[in-house]
């Protein structure tokens, strides 16, 4: 390498002397001997290897992160319909009013067991149904253990006898009996159970001795003065029903209401809607069954055992989703039915459970898959 270095060097001095003499000036210069060997040899300094540089870690991959869609973009989803057995515990009203005609020459209690006899037997397989006399036994407001009729199947024929034969006893303890009937539903066991309390009374709530009479509204016109069971007892008669509710028990109101008494009907209306299972706002109807006659007595029972056993299915999807929902039971779109003819309705207020009417109840069954398809297109009235 230092040869090579050596004679490019001296021809580069060589040209440099070339170029140098003359070039300006046009003169003849003559050749100048020059011998590559007076040329000292350049000489490079040692150039040392750098080090090695040691390899870069790997450095591992990123994660892939999942696609997210934008916050406006739809995507269906499916929530399963899950099939629920019923249980429903009637609440009956032995108060002193319920022997009072209806409209005609029809005792209020007689109608009572007419519309029962009629309407329960026809359910006998399909919900474990049980009673409770409120009062229960003959004091005044007393509310206990054990109930007339217990829970089970095929006793409608049972609850109709034990009424009828139960004769009346004085006032109206509602709250009481409610919270019972709660705390009694609360201790059965098994899964995907739609328990219900079915309440039918023609008297205002009473028996909370701590009302005052002086200024409470009185519940009954029966009576020449009002004492403290007889007052109006709406506040805790609400309370009980609203816990019933949370604690996810539904509560049907029957009432025998009587026109010229709007308080009572007021305070019907507003524990109905307490219940969950009111009547739709927009029939025009009172919220609460009403029956002041036989007839309408039998229709409010088969309305409320219908929405009870017609293929009851509990939606376990979000809150939030419940609103854009479509009904699929055996692969085929059922529409939504506010008539509870042919399709499906929501069954509560809090549309956690879905009924089935007409054909698509008749699609339903075991091993039938049944979902609620949350899609774009699919927006339920509220």
């Amino acid at each position: 390498m230092h040869d090579r270095r050596r004679i490019e060097l001296r021809g580069l001095l060589l040209a440099l002397a070339l170029a140098g003499c003359g070039a300006r000036t046009g003169l003849r210069v003559d050749d100048l001997p020059l011998d590559a060997s007076d040329v000292p040899d350049a000489t490079a300094p040692d150039v040392f290897d750098a080090p090695d540089v040691p390899d870069a870690p790997d450095v591992p991959d990123a994660p892939d992160v999942p696609d997210v869609p934008p916050p406006d973009v739809c995507v269906t989803r499916r929530h399963p319909l899950v099939a629920q057995t019923a249980e429903a515990l009637f609440l009956l009203d032995r108060s002193p009013s319920m022997n009072q005609f209806l409209e005609g020459d029809t005792r209020r209690r007689l109608a009572l067991v007419n519309a029962l006899r009629s309407a329960l037997p026809a359910y006998a397989s399909t919900i474990a149904m049980g009673s409770m006399h409120f009062p229960s036994g003959a004091l005044s407001c007393d509310v206990r253990l054990p109930l007339a009729v217990p829970l089970g199947f095929g006793t409608g024929a049972t609850i109709v006898s034990r009424y009828d034969a139960a004769g009346l006893t004085s006032g109206t303890p509602t709250a009481a009996a409610l919270d019972l009937a709660r705390d009694l539903l609360l201790a059965r066991s098994g899964l995907n159970v739609s328990r219900s309390i079915v309440l039918a009374t023609d008297g205002a709530p009473g028996c909370n001795d701590r009302l005052d009479p002086r200024t409470c509204t009185c519940g009954s016109t029966a009576t020449p003065v009002c004492t403290a069971r007889n007052c109006l007892d709406d506040v805790r008669t609400l309370d009980a029903i609203t816990r019933s509710r949370d604690a996810g028990i539904a509560v049907y109101v029957i009432g025998i209401d009587d026109p010229s008494q709007p308080a009572l009907i007021d305070t019907l209306n507003r524990m109905a809607v307490a219940g969950g299972r009111a009547r739709p706002e927009e029939t025009g109807l009172p919220r609460y069954y009403s029956v002041r006659r036989s007839s309408d007595l039998t229709e409010a029972l088969d309305t409320v055992r219908r929405s009870l056993s017609a293929c009851v299915l509990r939606y376990v999807g979000p809150a939030s989703e419940a609103s854009r929902i479509a009904v699929v039971v055996a692969g085929v779109d059922r529409p939504r039915d506010p008539t509870r003819t042919d399709g499906w309705e929501w069954n509560n207020d809090d549309r956690t459970e879905v009924a089935l009417y007409g054909d698509a109840c008749a699609a339903a069954g075991p091993g039938v898959p049944a979902t609620a398809e949350v899609r774009c297109d699919a927006v339920s009235p509220p």
